[in-house]
Order: C-alpha cells, then sequence, then structure tokens
C-alpha cells in the first residue's frame, strides 16, 4: 500500500467517520444494505470526505448539493464513477429541498463555515445524521443549538477534527512540547497546505 500523507489524512478521515457512527449503533461496514447518503458541498473537502466514505462502506450516494453548478456536475460525475451502483446521484442548489426528500441516513457537510450549524440542524430535522467539517459554527450559540437539535432529535453529529487525534501529531507535541523542548509555549500560529488538485 502506498502510505503517504494524502492516504492518511484520507484514512483518517473515514475513520472519524465510522467510528463516530459506530458508537451510536450505525454499523457503516456492516450494512446489510447501502446506508443513503447526502453531501452539502461538493468542494475538495467534501468530495474527500465523501469519496473515502465510498471506499471503504456500503454506502449509495443518493444526492449532491452545491450552489456551484460545474462544482456539483463534476462531482456527479465522479460519485457514478466511484460507488458500486454506477448511478449518478440528484442534484440540487438548494439543501432545504436536498433535505426535504427525508431518505438520507447520514448528510456529509462540506460548505462553507458560515453554513455549518444551519445545515447540519436542518439536516438533523430530515432524519439524518451529520458529519461535518470544522467549525461546527461561527460562534457558541449557533454550536449549542446543533448540539440541542442533535439531541431533540436524537441524531449523531461527528465533527472532522482528525488533527486533534493524528497519532503523529500527539507524539510530537509529547515530544516536543510536553517535554519543554521549545520552553514555555505562549502562542501558536499555523497554516497548513493543501494542494487542491
Amino acid at each position: 500500500m502506498n502510505f503517504n500523507r494524502r492516504n492518511f489524512i484520507k484514512g483518517t478521515t473515514a475513520a472519524m467517520v465510522l467510528s463516530s457512527f459506530g458508537a451510536y449503533g450505525i454499523d457503516l461496514m456492516h450494512a446489510e444494505k447501502p446506508i443513503r447518503v447526502g453531501l452539502i458541498g461538493t468542494g475538495w473537502y467534501g468530495k474527500s470526505d465523501l469519496f473515502r466514505l465510498i471506499q471503504v462502506a456500503n454506502v449509495e450516494v443518493i444526492s449532491l448539493c452545491d450552489v456551484d453548478k460545474n462544482m456539483l456536475n463534476d462531482a456527479a460525475e465522479l460519485v457514478s464513477q466511484r460507488q458500486k451502483s454506477g448511478k449518478k446521484p440528484r442534484l440540487y442548489s438548494d439543501y432545504k429541498k436536498m433535505l426535504a426528500e427525508k431518505d438520507l441516513d447520514i448528510v456529509l457537510i462540506g460548505s462553507p463555515d458560515h453554513w455549518h450549524a444551519l445545515q447540519g440542524i436542518e439536516a438533523l430535522k430530515s432524519g439524518a445524521h451529520v458529519y461535518l467539517q470544522k467549525p461546527i459554527s461561527v460562534d457558541v450559540v449557533e454550536g449549542e443549538a446543533l448540539v440541542a437539535a442533535a439531541k431533540k432529535y436524537g441524531k449523531v453529529i461527528q465533527v472532522g477534527t482528525q488533527r486533534k487525534s493524528t497519532p503523529h501529531l500527539i507524539d510530537a507535541k509529547k515530544n516536543i512540547v510536553d517535554t519543554g523542548m521549545l520552553g514555555k509555549v505562549s502562542h501558536v500560529e499555523m497554516c497548513c497546505y493543501y494542494h487542491m488538485r
């Protein structure tokens, strides 16, 4: 297996999605019939999460949503090539119309940050579990509303916080920061660059 940074990140993403839902009795790996999945936001993050899920779990991508028709059409073509059924998902430019179908088991959210909480709450209301990219919201009030909606509707929310659980980063903190190698750390700034092609 080619074990590089990109594969590691993809694997970590899938592991986060699969393990979080498994803790609530949702077995994506051994489902008798495909789990019905929808994606809101067909950019790099959304597609990466979705394509990894297609690789490792018994899922059928039912619908995709994005306001950018070019991104949406490109994603639909890729999904039809990658999922076992070969079917092309339904396409939406309005996430509310997609969620109104009420036929999704899981909704992945990879839209811009300021949409995460609102789209997450609406997905929970529609009866779906939710996996969304960080941040979950732009403020604490929105975050609390999202958690309250998950409790109210009895659904699971998983946030893509892979960096906090990545083994090599945990080891780096233990071996460098915790040992005092850098002295007292009072401020950190970082940037993560992804080549988007």
